[in-house]
């Protein structure tokens, strides 16, 4: 005999008492769940916080300066962020081991103070991040650093416990002392359930109230991009995707006003043409436009851009279809629909499609070394390149990429990306050079 049977032989009143043990503890879970949303009923809308303009630059004279920011050891490095400290310092992180992916991986960062960077050092281990945590970290990836609103230097980066990038988490670590003490990193909940596949690449936005916006995405069945959207405590206020796709991935925003703002999209289509993606919010990262292609050549590869203050958008991009043996600078005037070259950092086009025998290799790699500026021994940046673009064949390949694009409180810009696999560049140059260009 069922339950419900033998409930047919109870008196009314016991049943009556059994409908109400039933529905009040449903009744219970409703309300306390009303209770915890209820403020976001009333919470005002977002609004996006405008940067401050830089400072107005008197130097007029053009000014491109050059440095490798890393040690040749460990031997491929990848995924640099740089942000630009209250102080006049700049900071950068990057991780580094024998391959992306590989369990030695580390979260390494440097200064840069009077024109010189830092030796380097480690900054996270995926020992340290299971111990802090509490969940165990088999490797690391993608780490971005930014100066909160609060004033505190943050340090977003990805980790992986099995499996590959899609099942990532993401995991934060903080300096109220910009970078002189560090706070035991923490695990970010983006998802309500698994808590998988979540990671970071572009720089954040900030909001009028001190949340922060951080661009990030998602790799597991399906590519796209969200703004993941953090309290100035570091807690997950709401992730919103921008496409529900397979195309795309690790957004660049850039706010116009408190309420519009464009992003810019990395292409992972399988369909030519490759360009980069576009679309937009009007109401602050709660909706996006769908995804609209621009002409501007994506070969599957990360971007860099801003917004100038005389609206123009600003980008450092692998603007070919196919590899990485091109980084240039290019500009927008009409909102990142239609691009134009300003400059070549890089460029081995005359190579495109072919693997170049390792002595003609070897010759024009001496060649760019000229133009790196402070960096290691250059007999090591040789060995640690070929080893990296050549392996034991024969032939060689160039490759740049990853680039990440700020401007400081004076005014300057500054790039960093992935010089041949071994080393991080980083490129600072003035508004006078910029304008030169232009």
């Amino acid at each position: 005999m069922t339950g419900m049977a033998r409930l047919g032989f109870l008196p009314r009143a016991y049943l009556r008492r059994y409908r109400c043990l039933t529905v009040l503890p449903l009744a219970g879970i409703v309300c306390l769940t009303l209770w915890a949303s209820w403020p976001a009923f009333f919470a005002p809308p977002p609004r996006f916080a405008l940067s401050p303009l830089p400072a107005s630059q008197a130097e007029k004279t053009p000014r491109l300066e050059s440095a490798v920011i890393n040690q040749p050891d460990p031997l491929r490095v990848h995924a640099a962020s740089i942000a630009a400290l209250p102080d006049g310092r700049l900071f950068a992180v990057w991780f580094g081991g024998q391959r992306e992916g590989s369990t030695d991986v580390k979260i390494y960062a440097a200064d840069y103070q009077n024109g010189a960077w830092s030796p380097q050092r480690v900054l996270a281990t995926p020992a340290q991040t299971t111990a802090d945590t509490g969940r165990f970290a088999r490797k690391l990836g993608n780490p971005v650093a930014f100066v909160t609103p609060r004033g505190e230097l943050w340090v977003v980066y990805v980790s992986v416990a099995l499996g590959g990038w899609a099942a990532s988490h993401l995991n934060l670590i903080a300096s109220p002392d910009l970078g002189k003490n560090w706070q035991p990193a923490r695990r970010l909940v983006t998802e309500p359930f698994l808590n998988l596949s979540t990671l970071v690449k572009g720089a954040p936005v900030f909001f009028e109230n001190g949340d922060i916006g951080l661009p990030v995405y998602y790799e597991m069945a399906g590519k796209s991009g969200e703004l993941l959207t953090l309290s100035p405590a570091g807690e997950v206020r709401r992730v919103t995707r921008m496409d529900h796709g397979s195309r795309s991935l690790q957004p660049i925003v850039l706010v116009e006003t408190p309420t519009r703002a464009v992003s810019l999209l990395r292409d992972t289509d399988d369909l030519p043409p490759h360009r980069v993606w576009r679309t937009e919010t009007t109401d602050a990262g709660l909706h996006w436009s769908p995804l609209a292609q621009t002409d501007l050549p994506n070969p599957n590869a990360a971007l860099a851009a801003l917004r100038l203050e005389d609206g123009r958008l600003l980008a450092v991009a692998n603007d070919v279809e196919s590899k990485r043996f091109r980084l240039s600078l290019l500009v927008s005037v009409d909102d990142g629909w239609h691009w134009r070259v300003l400059h070549r950092f890089e460029d081995k086009e005359a190579f495109a499609g072919r693997q170049q025998e390792r002595g003609a290799f070897h010759a024009l790699l001496a060649e760019d070394l000229r133009t790196l500026g402070q960096m290691p021994d250059p007999k090591a940046v040789l060995l640690n390149v070929e080893r990296n673009l050549c392996g034991t064949g024969p032939h060689c390949i160039w490759r740049y990429g990853y680039p990440y694009l700020i401007r400081a409180a004076d005014g300057d810009f500054h790039l960093v990306y992935t010089w041949n696999d071994g080393f991080i560049r980083h490129l600072r140059f003035n508004e006078a050079w910029l304008e030169g260009k232009s």
